[in-house]
Formats: C-alpha cells, sequence, structure tokens
C-alpha cells in the first residue's frame, strides 16, 4: 500500500525516470505486482502520449481570431442584457416625451406662421379696396410701390 501511494505520488517522476534508481527500482517491481497500479501507469502514459500527439497538430488559420471574436460578442450581448430594466422601460418613454416636444413645437411655430401669413393676406386685400376706392391706376401698385410692414 505505501508503494501505491508513492506511485501516485511520484507518477511524473517515474515515467520521466528523474527518481533516484533505488526508489526507480522498488517501484518498477511493485507496478509488475500491482494491478492497480499498472493501470494508472498506462493510463498516465496514454494520456502524455495524446498530449504529445495534440502537439503536433496544427491550429487552423484565424482560429484564434474568430475565438476571440466569439468571446468578446457574447461579452458584449451580456453587457446589454444585464442593463437594468428601468433603462431599458425609461429609454422608450423619454424618446416618446421628446418626439411629442418636437411636435408641439413645430405645431406653435406652425400656427404663428399661419397667423403672420394670414395678416400679410388681410393688410393685401386692405390695400387693395383702398386702391380701388382711390382709383390708384394698377402701375402704381406694382411691387416696386408695394409697401407693407
Amino acid at each position: 500500500m505505501k508503494h501505491c501511494e508513492l506511485l501516485q505520488k511520484d507518477l511524473f517522476a517515474y515515467v520521466e525516470k528523474e527518481l533516484p534508481s533505488v526508489q526507480f527500482q522498488h517501484l518498477d517491481h511493485h507496478i509488475s505486482e500491482c494491478a492497480e497500479c499498472n493501470r494508472i501507469l498506462a493510463e498516465f502514459k496514454s494520456m502524455l502520449a495524446l498530449m504529445e500527439e495534440q502537439k503536433s497538430i496544427e491550429p487552423r488559420p484565424f482560429a484564434e481570431t474568430r475565438i476571440l471574436q466569439g468571446i468578446e460578442s457574447r461579452l458584449e450581448k451580456r453587457q446589454k442584457s444585464a442593463a437594468p430594466v428601468f433603462v431599458r422601460i425609461l429609454q422608450p418613454a423619454f424618446i416618446s416625451v421628446g418626439i411629442a416636444a418636437a411636435l408641439s413645437i413645430g405645431f406653435f411655430i406652425g400656427s404663428d406662421f399661419a397667423d403672420t401669413r394670414m395678416q400679410s393676406t388681410e393688410t393685401d386685400e386692405m390695400i387693395e379696396s383702398v386702391r380701388t376706392d382711390l382709383n390708384v391706376p394698377q402701375f402704381m401698385t406694382d411691387d416696386l410701390f408695394h409697401f407693407t410692414e
């Protein structure tokens, strides 16, 4: 049992043959007799062989870029979805209030312009009636002689 614990503790050193020769020989003898330690050693060696095999595989071109972009997009989605609920509710409300204010301002400006236009039309009609009453010829009321406020 003591040898099983030593093997598990020094498994990597045993495989790499970095143990002192006496300790290596004791563990080697134990592994030949202990089925469990032999199985552990075989699995460890196959795992090391697999790791060595994977080292030689070349990554696909631009794999790093694609992985980083995927991570960044997921982080952005999380940040967007993590926005407080009141912000997601208040933002459309503020936009609606802004649109209503813009429409109101536009209505008031438009109605003021219509009043000014109406006053100008009334003034033109008054000038025309005075010209008619005074029998002023048409050429005298051309744009050159047309005086309004």
